[in-house]
């Protein structure tokens, strides 16, 4: 709003030439960002990572020519996530600290708060599990009301408490995201639901876990995504296990493997 309402004040005294073509000028980069961000989000929904990322480059680089704010932090967010995908934490980190420690631009608490739960995970994923904890509270501290990431910040919350085996806190966080993100995000109730089935294995409930693992199986199936399949397979082949049913579990384990062997993510 402030910069067309300068262009307007400017035009009306007679100091730009052609104002309609810088405003169309404008536009155009912002259309041709939003487009390269669209193919971006087909290519990695296709399991094209590496084409993701140069197209969410480009429309980073637009974004930042124009300065487009909110396009410059949904890009950086984006091109953290397809990166960790494709293995590259180190510079999906940068990414990441790039929106994090940017002091010149001011970013809207909820992309603070979804790099801060990213960075979380990316800690945790280094066995770092202090500074998860920390990014997860930085997280919710960013996390205000109109804010959407709250299940998702909690099953960070999960992921943590699972990795230190505390299996009532990890139940408590993700039934909490469950509840948060049903009939909101598919993926992130799936993700709730395959948290607290790891809970309930810790707690021996072999059962309560298999029942919530063929929910998510029936998510993550519509939602076409194989890396989550083999995670719920291979979690139900232990539930299976644990309570002595070893034929179910080899053949939940192979399921898996055919998964894995198609090495499509």
């Amino acid at each position: 709003m402030g910069f067309r309402l300068a262009i307007s004040l400017l035009c009306s005294i007679g100091l730009l030439a052609a104002c309609g073509h810088v405003e169309e000028t404008r536009s155009a980069r912002q259309e041709q960002a939003t487009e390269f961000n669209q193919r971006a989000q087909r290519a990695y929904q296709r399991g094209e990572y590496q084409v993701a990322a140069a197209f969410y480059e480009n429309a980073l680089q637009l974004d930042v020519a124009v300065e487009n704010v909110n396009g410059i932090a949904i890009n950086m967010l984006n091109l953290a996530k397809v990166n960790q995908v494709l293995g590259n934490s180190a510079l999906s980190q940068r990414f990441l600290d790039s929106l994090l420690e940017d002091k010149s631009l001011q970013y809207a608490p909820q992309h603070l708060a979804a790099a801060a739960v990213q960075k979380s995970l990316l800690r945790l994923q280094d066995g770092d599990v202090a500074g998860a904890t920390i990014w997860a509270d930085k997280a919710a501290a960013w996390c205000t009301t109109d804010c959407l990431l709250a299940g998702v910040i909690d099953n960070a919350r999960a992921s943590i408490a699972l990795h230190e085996k505390d299996a009532e806190q990890a139940l408590y966080w993700s039934e909490r995201a469950a509840a948060a993100n049903k009939g909101e995000s598919p993926l992130e109730y799936a993700n709730a639901l395959r948290l607290a089935a790891s809970a309930r294995l810790l707690k021996n409930e072999n059962d309560s876990a298999l029942r919530l693992l063929e929910e998510a199986l029936v998510i993550d199936k519509s939602l076409g995504l194989p890396e989550k399949i083999r995670q719920d397979l291979l979690l139900s082949a232990q539930a299976h296990e644990k309570s002595g049913r070893v034929e179910q579990a080899a053949q939940f384990r192979d399921r898996a493997a055919r998964i894995a062997a198609t090495a499509v993510k």
